[in-house]
């Protein structure tokens, strides 16, 4: 008995806000007031515009909602509610593009909430391509190129426009060919790095044997003691050898950074060509500024 005492409680403090706010709620529009049966609305299709009506009064409600888009009507529903019920309403909508405020209205009876506050919606205007397909922003971009591309044929002869096409096909040319230069060479130097590095090796490993030789009394060919003398004279070459390793190296490493600089640079036709862009605007800038001031 006390278990069940104690779940009446319980579920009196969890309904009780709600059965309060029930009874006392005035009847109209709830909470909400407008939604949609989806919120992705395209231009041309039809959704389903909702809102539900709530009758905290003891008797049946018999009213009349109507829908509107700012003031014209989308449409309108006969709506009978019954004692302490919800009931949705709605009206099927064929969106347009632009603006829209949409909101509903009780007709009567006169009620305290007889209307919804304006739902506000914006839709863009779907373009088709020419399979009457909705086109996507690369299409569009690529309508816009299109356009500015025929407009700019259009303008300008065909003296001129003839030798600009050659003019370019021939810069693209140089660019491609560069890169395959450059490539080459870049590849050269790897190599003659490699070859550096491999040389290095052999030659400290030369020295450091016969300094190891030299410690453990090595002799020259007449018989003669060892000696400083005969050390340095057996060290000369390989002390040679390193310092032109040591120089060529860096050398070549500065040539190696250089040419991934430039392969990069013609590797991609966009840095490519936007430096060419900028280089002629330093240039006709400098000489604008030139004429100004001469």
């Amino acid at each position: 008995m006390k278990r069940y005492f104690i779940i009446t409680i319980l579920a009196y403090l969890i309904f009780n806000p709600f059965i309060s706010y029930a009874l006392n709620a005035t009847t109209g529009f709830i909470p909400g007031d407008i939604w949609y049966s989806t919120d992705n609305l395209i231009e041309g299709d039809t959704v389903k515009i909702y809102t539900a009506i709530w009758n905290g009064d003891s008797s049946t409600l018999n009213t009349k909602v109507e829908f509107y888009d700012k003031n014209v009507i989308l449409g309108y529903r006969d709506v009978i509610v019954p004692s302490f019920e919800v009931k949705e309403v709605y009206v099927n909508w064929k969106i347009t593009s632009g603006d829209h405020s949409i909101s509903a209205k009780i007709l009567s009876p006169l009620l305290e909430k007889n209307s919804t506050t304006l739902n506000y919606k914006f839709i863009p205007i779907v373009i088709n391509n020419v399979n009457g397909n909705p086109a996507t922003t690369s299409d569009i971009l690529q309508s816009q190129i299109d356009k500015a591309s025929s407009s700019i044929t259009n303008i300008i002869p065909n003296t001129i426009s003839v030798p600009l096409a050659t003019n370019a096909n021939s810069i693209d040319n140089f660019r491609a060919n560069t890169l395959k230069n450059i490539s080459e060479t870049k590849l050269k130097t790897e190599n003659k790095i490699k070859s550096l590095n491999k040389l290095s090796s052999g030659l400290n490993e030369t020295t450091s044997s016969i300094i190891k030789n030299s410690n453990s009394g090595i002799t020259i060919p007449d018989n003669q003691p060892f000696n400083a003398k005969i050390l340095n004279t057996k060290l000369a070459i390989p002390k040679a050898n390193n310092i032109e390793n040591a120089t060529e190296r860096p050398i070549a490493y500065i040539k190696l950074f250089i040419f991934y600089i430039l392969s990069f640079i013609f590797g991609n036709k966009i840095i490519f060509y936007s430096l060419i862009i900028i280089i002629i605007f330093l240039i006709l800038r400098s000489i604008y500024y030139k004429i100004r001031n001469g």
